[in-house]
């Protein structure tokens, strides 16, 4: 039996390039036709974050609490937005996305929530934290510019700006593309700066990406009964934290960060 191919649902030209929905069965995801996916759902099951990246971008929650307040730094299609709005309803969230194309898209393809727990602002995020009236637990960034990591990220300015919108026990998930190792360290070493070391990353192989998380303050320790700590964590969440911290422990040298 063939396959029944992905069709186009949607596609735009924009000032940040040729927007695209596609769908195949119940998969539906957008990318901006460069071979990249930026965002995909699972339409009936919104409990379910199909990307790696995104699950990876909530491993932070290994050493924090709850988040109560989120915000998203580059929103795409909103899948966090929305997997938050259905596996965790009482959870706050601002998703900052300069695009008005790609707002929309969120919001008439991707199920982005509508209502008093989740807006969408159109809107530079390098202005959004200027003047942001909130404090949040967990900040999510995640913005590439031709598939890499726009160098204003990393600037001391805009992570010192955010370190300020975090409570006392947040953090921030920053995804780092880069082309080298170089490169990486370079970047690393701006966020260690500004967050007092208090960092750890999380590679995905088969993937370019890396995750830094970077607290606010010292975070809560793993507990001793680490196994059944991330069981519970997995059952609640759906996210595959035993291995996130498996990679972590092989990503993160003693007494680097947080480790």
């Amino acid at each position: 039996m063939s396959q029944f191919p992905p069709h186009l649902v949607f596609e735009q030209q924009s000032g940040e390039g040729d927007v695209r929905v596609w769908q195949q069965y119940d998969r539906r995801w957008l990318d901006f036709n460069d071979g990249l996916v930026q965002s995909e759902i699972i339409l009936n099951n919104p409990e379910i974050l199909p990307l790696p990246l995104n699950r990876a971008m909530l491993a932070g929650i290994l050493f924090a609490e709850m988040p109560k307040r989120v915000l998203l730094a580059g929103t795409g299609g909103g899948a966090t937005a929305r997997y938050f709005d259905n596996c965790f309803p009482d959870v706050v969230g601002d998703a900052v996305e300069k695009s008005e194309v790609v707002a929309e898209v969120a919001r008439d393809y991707f199920e982005f929530p509508v209502g008093n727990n989740w807006q969408i602002h159109t809107e530079d995020i390098v202005d959004y934290v200027q003047h942001c009236p909130y404090k949040y637990d967990l900040i999510i960034i995640d913005i590439a510019i031709e598939q890499k990591t726009p160098e204003w990220i990393i600037e001391r300015e805009f992570l010192k700006q955010c370190r300020s919108l975090l409570t006392d026990n947040g953090h921030v998930a920053l995804n780092l593309l880069v082309d080298d190792g170089n490169a990486f360290m370079h970047s690393l070493s701006a966020v260690r700066e500004v967050f007092d070391r208090q960092t750890a990353c999380l590679s995905l192989p088969n993937y370019r990406n890396t995750v830094i998380f970077a607290f606010n303050n010292t975070p809560q320790n793993i507990p001793k009964e680490v196994d059944e700590y991330l069981a519970s964590l997995e059952a609640s969440w759906g996210v595959e934290f035993g291995e996130f911290y498996q990679q972590m422990l092989k990503d993160n040298p003693h007494h680097s960060g947080v480790f």
